[in-house]
C-alpha cells in the first residue's frame, strides 16, 4: 500500500524522521503557497493532483495535514486514513480557534509573527533538552515561506466542514496537545505525555500505533 505523509503547518517532510523508519518509501505532499482566497476544500482538490489513485493508498496527516487529509477523504478513497495531532471536524477545535472566525482575531498574526512565536517554542524545547528537534523545527520554520502561513491560519480558522466524516479514521494524540486539547476529540488513541510535535519527540510510540493502523490491528 502507498503512504502519504501530510505535513503540518510550519513544517515539511523533515518532520517526518522518525516515520521513515518504518515507512522508507512513503511520499510526503509537500505544501505549496495557494491563492489567498483558497478555502480548504479546494487546496485539498489541488494536493490531490499528487495521489496516485491506481493503486490501494494510506494517508496519514499531522495537525494542518490531519485537516487536509479529512477534505482528501471526501472527494477519493484511500484505504486508511491516520491523524495525529489533529482534528476531524470543526466542534474538535477550541473555542479560541472557532472564536477567530468571528473575531477576526487571527488577522493580528502574521505569518512573520508565527514564525517567531514558534521559534520561542523551539527554544523551550531546547530547554528541555531535546536540541535535536528543537534545531529542526527552527530550519523548517526559516524555510516556510510566510504567504503560506498567512493562507493557512486563515483557512483553518474558516474551515467549516460537513459534520460527516468516515467512521474508520484512526485518530493518534497526545495527552498534553495544548493546541488541540485532548478531552474535545472523539474516539482519539490517546498517548501519554504526548505534546503537539509527539511524532518527533515520541517518534517510537507513534510509530507503533502506525504499523498497528495500516496493518490493521
Amino acid at each position: 500500500m502507498k503512504i502519504y505523509l501530510i505535513p503540518g503547518l510550519g513544517a515539511d517532510r523533515r518532520m517526518y524522521y522518525q516515520q521513515f523508519k518504518v515507512f522508507p518509501q512513503a511520499q510526503v505532499l509537500e505544501h505549496f503557497v495557494p491563492a489567498r482566497n483558497v478555502t480548504m476544500p479546494e487546496y485539498a482538490q489541488q494536493m490531490a493532483k499528487g495521489i496516485d489513485t491506481s493503486e490501494p493508498f494510506a494517508l496519514i496527516g499531522t495537525s494542518l495535514g490531519g485537516i487536509i487529509s479529512v477534505e482528501l477523504s471526501r472527494i477519493l478513497n484511500p484505504e486508511k486514513i491516520i491523524l495525529i495531532s489533529s482534528v476531524k471536524s470543526r466542534d474538535e477545535m477550541p473555542a479560541f480557534i472557532r472564536s477567530m472566525k468571528y473575531l477576526r482575531l487571527h488577522r493580528i498574526l502574521s505569518g512573520d509573527g508565527y514564525k517567531r512565536f514558534n521559534k520561542l517554542a523551539a527554544k523551550r524545547l531546547d530547554s528541555r533538552g531535546d536540541s535535536q528537534d528543537a534545531a529542526l523545527i527552527m530550519e523548517m520554520m526559516n524555510d516556510i515561506p510566510s504567504a503560506f502561513i498567512d493562507w493557512a491560519i486563515n483557512a483553518v480558522v474558516h474551515w467549516s466542514p460537513p459534520k460527516e466524516y468516515r467512521s474508520d479514521i484512526v485518530h493518534i494524540h497526545g495527552t498534553n496537545d495544548l493546541l488541540f486539547p485532548i478531552a474535545r476529540l472523539k474516539n482519539a488513541i490517546a498517548v501519554p505525555n504526548g505534546s503537539h510535535i509527539m511524532n518527533m519527540t515520541k517518534g517510537e510510540e507513534v510509530n507503533r500505533l502506525l504499523l498497528e493502523a495500516i496493518n490493521g490491528k
